[in-house]
């Protein structure tokens, strides 16, 4: 295995990860797979040459199996700062660190490029994701109560920060 940052001829192979994660766990993210499978792939590859976006991608050889992102606010008074989004491991490579490994690699090169912290968003139902990130030194700092509604259940939503300046 091995991460490394996607960039355009990669579009494809995230763009079915993406559609992937959406299918094999919608109760983890917030878009569905209905709002991102008619993504134009000129929209994909756009993304991945923003500069204010970083996407990491985990292979298992040529396959990619992994991803994980960030997006870095255009303002000059929130430069110092990115909000992760999108952690996804396909299910067939679960369990084996790919996860930390990915968000631990993305907070590296955070730091690298100069950033100073990063926020997260997570459903408060999925604790796996919770104690991942607690793990890795992020930190609850709000809880939106009914921010996301699926069907007729409603599940709170948990922002976390993480100081780039600690180990």
């Amino acid at each position: 295995m091995h991460i490394r940052r996607l960039s355009k001829p990669d579009a494809s192979a995230l763009q079915e990860c993406r559609l992937a994660g959406l299918s094999e766990s919608p109760e983890a993210f917030l878009a569905s797979y209905a709002d991102i499978v008619g993504t134009p792939l000129a929209d994909v590859e756009r993304d991945l040459e923003d500069p204010n976006i970083l996407y990491l991608g985990a292979f298992d050889h040529s396959n990619l199996v992994g991803m994980i992102r960030f997006v870095r606010p255009d303002r000059r008074s929130r430069r110092h700062t990115a909000e992760v989004r999108s952690v996804y491991v396909r299910a067939s490579h679960r369990g084996q660190g790919m996860a930390r490994r990915l968000l631990s690699q993305l907070m590296e090169e955070s730091r690298q490029i100069g950033l100073e912290s990063l926020t997260l968003s997570v459903l408060a139902s999925n604790e796996p994701a919770r104690r991942l990130y607690e793990s890795l030194g992020f930190s609850v700092y709000g809880r939106e109560p009914k921010a996301i509604k699926k069907g007729n259940e409603y599940i709170d939503q948990l922002h976390l920060w993480r100081d780039l300046a600690t180990s």
